[in-house]
Order: C-alpha cells, then sequence, then structure tokens
C-alpha cells in the first residue's frame, strides 16, 4: 500500500488538472489564478456566455464590412 502511494507522488498522480493559459498558451494549473509565464490573470470563460460575445463581434464586422463596400462604390 505505501508502495502505491510512493508511485504516485513519483509519477504524479496527485498532480492538480492543468490547461493552457489562454493569453500566452503556457501550461498551467486549473486552480491557478495568475498565469506565471506572462502574468496575465486567467478567468474562467462560462460556455452560455461565450457564444452570444462571438456572434456580436462576427456580426460587427460584418456591419464594418458592408459599410466599407458601400462607400467604396
Amino acid at each position: 500500500m505505501d508502495d502505491d502511494i510512493d508511485d504516485m507522488h513519483r509519477f504524479g498522480g496527485d498532480d492538480p488538472p492543468e490547461m493552457m493559459c489562454p493569453q500566452c498558451r503556457g501550461v498551467v494549473t486549473e486552480d491557478t489564478p495568475k498565469c506565471p509565464h506572462c502574468g496575465e490573470w486567467i478567468t474562467p470563460v462560462d460556455p452560455e456566455h461565450a457564444g452570444p460575445r462571438k456572434l456580436i463581434y462576427i456580426l460587427a464586422a460584418l456591419v464594418m464590412l458592408l459599410v466599407s463596400l458601400l462607400m467604396t462604390f
């Protein structure tokens, strides 16, 4: 039993889950509030709110494209 615990510590069995920093793509643990690589704050993104924001950016880009096309003709 003690050998199993030693193996878990030796091979990283108790390590917290990892993720990538959204700014610099450095590997950080999920519970890290600030990236140790780039210093940016890591804020979780709620999947329910991520979709509408993306849609707003796409619509804004399309409106700007349409306006620029209308101004050239």
